[in-house]
């Protein structure tokens, strides 16, 4: 007799009907437009005073908390290439600048600009090489 109710509870909790949830669309890669998220808007404008202050690293750190937010945001993705370059972080610059150019869609004035940001962390590093090519594709953005 124990058995009988967990087993009516089993079988009524299978019957419970589960409200069906719409996929979310991923969004399609475009102009890379300004953000429309104060907050975001609110940390880039922060940014920015911090980077022209000479604050790099709180320059940087407010861009992280953006793009938590906006994880697909290209610019700001640029921007924290153009920190990460005044820091003397070479490496992560072309990378980031990279990312950015992986979000910019048909933006060739971001592409092109994160390839110049590119072509000035591989001469940093002493890759000239590296540079010129980087700079070729910048100009190929037009």
């Amino acid at each position: 007799m124990r058995i009988l109710p967990v087993f009516l509870a089993a079988v009524i909790g299978g019957c419970a009907a589960v409200p069906e949830t719409s996929p979310v669309p991923e969004p399609v890669p475009g102009p890379a437009a300004r953000t429309e998220n104060f907050a975001v808007a609110s940390l880039l404008d922060g940014a920015r005073a911090d980077a022209a202050a000479g604050r790099l690293a709180n320059a940087a750190a407010s861009l992280e908390r953006a793009l938590r937010i906006e994880p697909r945001n290209p610019r700001l993705w640029q921007e924290l290439a153009r920190v990460r370059l005044k820091q003397g972080e070479y490496a992560q610059a072309e990378n980031v600048a990279a990312r950015s150019n992986s979000w910019a869609g048909d933006d060739s004035g971001l592409r092109a600009e994160n390839w110049r940001l590119i072509a000035q962390a591989r001469d940093a590093r002493g890759d000239a090489a590296g540079a010129r090519a980087a700079l070729e594709t910048a100009e190929r953005q037009r």
